[in-house]
């Protein structure tokens, strides 16, 4: 995987948070901060996903809506996930994206 190096700037409280949170995970600052973006990325695309279809279809009718809220909660969108669940998850993305049995560092 390709690596870009980058500098940025956080509020020193923001910082602190995240080294505090990357120890707790038993990863590097670095990793911890690329899967925090990449959430953040994928929450980003999924939001403007969600304004572009109301801009096209316009917005759902509260029929619609429960439909929406009914299959998302058939699928387990919102619940929480045991550990094994999330490890699981985390296993297939990471064999997905190529990078088998182990966590991105960067």
């Amino acid at each position: 995987m390709a690596v870009e190096k980058l500098s940025v700037s956080l509020p020193d409280i923001v910082a602190a948070r995240a080294r505090r949170a990357a120890e707790r995970a038993g990863v590097p600052l670095s990793t911890w901060l690329a899967e925090a973006a990449e959430a953040a990325a994928d929450l980003a695309e999924a939001q403007a996903a969600a304004a572009e279809y109301v801009a096209r279809f316009g917005e759902p009718d509260a029929e619609e809506a429960a439909e929406f809220r009914a299959k998302l909660a058939e699928a387990g969108v919102g619940q929480p996930e045991s550990l094994e669940e999330v490890a699981a998850r985390r296993a297939a993305l990471a064999r997905l994206l190529g990078f088998p049995d182990k966590r991105r560092t960067g």
